[in-house]
């Protein structure tokens, strides 16, 4: 995120589930068309971003969290079919979306920070495919996921990312139970 009386990238903190599955088959088109993707974000469903301030990030806020994702277990779920966020953002479905609902619900209650900054009034769990200014670029593309799909996937683990702009690095990692 560029600050816009600076000029200067703003560093920001990010809950995410890493997706890793996704990779084989939709990677390539997330590090073509997903600047995050090129920055060092795997493909991932995000919790909560922007999270707490990177400056307040140490070890007694990651144990925090390790207690309270506790007794969250690990799950399963598919990335189903593609979707849109108007016409310049192409995502992937993951269902059930339940398990991702609950999991931002208690971060962000736990934590006081709505997931976008409360920016948007719904909250949909997706992964990101990629985002252009070219509406047919990302029609083909949909075109050529969806026959990749469903992607059967695990959600293990959650991750604090902290970055912006282009570069993004993982800080802690925490395994979901199971």
């Amino acid at each position: 995120m560029v600050d816009p009386g600076t000029g200067q990238v703003r560093l920001q903190s990010s809950l995410l589930v890493p997706v890793r599955q996704a990779d084989s088959h939709i990677g390539r088109w997330r590090y073509a068309l997903d600047p995050l993707a090129r920055g060092g974000v795997p493909a991932h469903v995000t919790l909560i971003v922007p999270w707490l301030d990177p400056d307040r990030l140490d070890a007694e806020v990651f144990a925090e969290l390790e207690r309270t994702l506790a007794d969250v277990k690990a799950f399963d779920f598919d990335l189903t079919h593609v979707a849109w966020f108007g016409r310049r953002v192409l995502w992937a479905a993951p269902e059930p979306e339940q398990p991702f609902l609950d999991l931002i619900g208690r971060l962000a209650e736990h934590y006081s920070t709505p997931p976008w900054g409360g920016e948007f009034e719904e909250v949909i769990p997706h992964l990101t495919v990629g985002h252009a200014g070219d509406h047919g670029q990302l029609v083909a593309v949909a075109a050529e996921v969806t026959v990749r799909l469903p992607v059967h996937c695990r959600a293990s683990e959650v991750w604090v990312m902290v970055g912006g702009g282009d570069s993004w690095q993982v800080l802690h990692k925490v395994a979901l139970v199971g």
